[in-house]
């Protein structure tokens, strides 16, 4: 596959401070973000990362919502990776930033650890999780496990552990 481009930048992109009124929102962005739990997110833990954008137009290729949270903050410049490729492979960095995330799930016993870990008065402000939803998560997860244990002791069939006559 030729035409595949390098996975390695060449020395041309770079990093810098950019005022957020100079950048645009991919017009082809098919994401939704919730950019106001952004925003929250955004305003408790701070900034940190990174925009990626298209140098020849300025159209942001990953981190569309967080461009939007920032400016309805008030935050004036944000870093961005800038990145020298045409319209086609743009609109593939745009389509893959946004795909690959979905295809990623959790380990639901890990995350309800670290959720309870934060658990407490406003310890759960700004990461996107509330009381509520970790409710909810915690019954799922035991919901999944007694449907397995369930599925367990079926799959063995009545007469497992029976003795035979």
């Amino acid at each position: 596959m030729s035409d595949t481009p390098s996975a390695v930048a060449d020395g041309s992109d770079r990093v810098e401070q950019v005022s957020v009124e100079s950048l645009i929102v991919h017009p082809d962005n098919p994401r939704v973000g919730d950019v106001s739990a952004i925003a929250n997110s955004i305003h408790v833990n701070g900034w940190w990362g990174t925009l990626v954008a298209q140098r020849s137009t300025s159209y942001v290729l990953a981190g569309n919502h967080r461009l939007l949270a920032a400016q309805s903050l008030g935050i004036e410049t944000v870093p961005v990776y800038w990145v020298d490729v045409d319209d086609d492979h743009a609109v593939r960095i745009l389509l893959a930033d946004n795909r690959t995330s979905d295809l990623g799930s959790y380990d639901d016993e890990a995350l309800i650890v670290l959720l309870e870990s934060l658990a407490g008065d406003y310890e759960l402000e700004g990461v996107g999780w509330n009381a509520d939803a970790l409710e909810d998560l915690v019954q799922m997860s035991t919901l999944d496990a007694g449907a397995a244990l369930l599925g367990l002791k079926n799959a063995e069939g009545p007469e497992a552990g029976a003795v035979g006559t």
